[in-house]
C-alpha cells in the first residue's frame, strides 16, 4: 500500500525530536490507517518509555510520544506499525492504527493527603487533576503543552492518512466493541475495559470534539 502522505503534509509534520527505534522493534508492513488511538505512558519521561520499548523484543511501541513540555518524539514512521493496544485476537486493528503516547503517570491514589503514583512515590498536588474515571478519582494532569502538541499532530495525521473523525465522537473514551469500531479518533480505553488511558481530561475531550 502506497504511503498517502503529500509533500505539503510531510513539510507540516510537527515532530521536534526523532528518537528512532531499531527497525526490528516494529513491523515494516504498510497497511491503510483507519484509527488514531491516544494513550498515556504511565511513566516518567518520553525517553524512558522509548528506552523501555527498545529493550523489549516484543515490538511494543508507538510512533509518537509527547513529553510533558510538549516535545514530540518520533520513534518510527507511522505508516509502519507495532503492538500497542493488546486487543486479543485482533491484530488487524493494530495494523490499522496510529497510536500516540502522552507522558504521564496516569491514575493516582490519595493517601493521608498525598497523591501517590502507582510506583509508590508522591506527586506534587499542582500536577494533579480530579477526573473520576474507572475507579480512580485523580490523575497526573496532561499539560497545556501536551494538549497543544496534540492539536497539531492529530490533524496532521488525519490529513496525511485520510483518517476521518467518527460521526459521533461523544464519550470516545468509553468502551466500544473493537470488532465493529468505525474509523476515527479514540482512546486505549475505548477498546480495553481494563485501561484508564486516556482519561477524559476536559482539554483533551474539547480538542477531539473540535476536530
Amino acid at each position: 500500500m502506497k504511503d498517502t502522505a503529500t509533500a505539503t503534509g510531510k513539510a507540516a509534520i510537527p515532530v521536534t525530536v526523532k528518537l528512532p527505534l531499531h527497525p526490528n522493534q516494529y513491523f515494516q508492513g504498510i497497511f491503510p490507517k483507519k484509527y488514531i488511538f491516544l494513550h498515556h505512558t504511565a511513566g516518567g519521561s518520553a525517553a524512558s518509555s522509548i528506552g523501555g520499548w527498545a529493550a523489549n523484543p516484543a515490538r511494543i511501541a508507538t510512533p509518537y510520544v509527547i513529553d510533558r513540555d510538549g516535545t514530540i518524539y518520533e520513534c518510527y514512521d507511522p505508516k509502519f506499525w507495532a503492538y500497542s493496544l493488546g486487543v486479543k485476537g485482533n491484530s488487524a486493528i493494530e495494523r490499522a492504527s496510529i497510536p500516540i503516547e502522552i507522558a504521564s503517570y496516569g491514575n493516582l491514589t490519595l493517601k493521608n493527603g498525598k497523591y501517590i503514583k502507582w510506583t509508590g512515590s508522591e506527586i506534587e498536588a499542582v500536577k494533579v487533576v480530579k477526573c473520576p474515571f474507572r475507579n480512580f478519582d485523580y490523575y497526573e494532569n496532561y499539560t497545556p503543552a501536551q494538549i497543544a502538541a496534540l492539536s497539531v499532530l492529530i490533524p496532521y495525521l488525519m490529513k496525511r492518512f485520510g483518517i476521518s473523525l467518527q460521526a459521533d465522537p461523544v464519550k470516545f473514551w468509553e468502551f466500544k466493541n473493537p470488532a465493529t469500531l468505525p474509523p476515527g479518533i479514540y482512546s486505549h480505553s475505548t477498546v480495553r475495559k481494563d485501561k484508564v488511558d486516556v482519561y477524559p481530561h476536559p482539554d483533551l475531550v474539547n480538542l477531539v470534539y473540535s476536530l
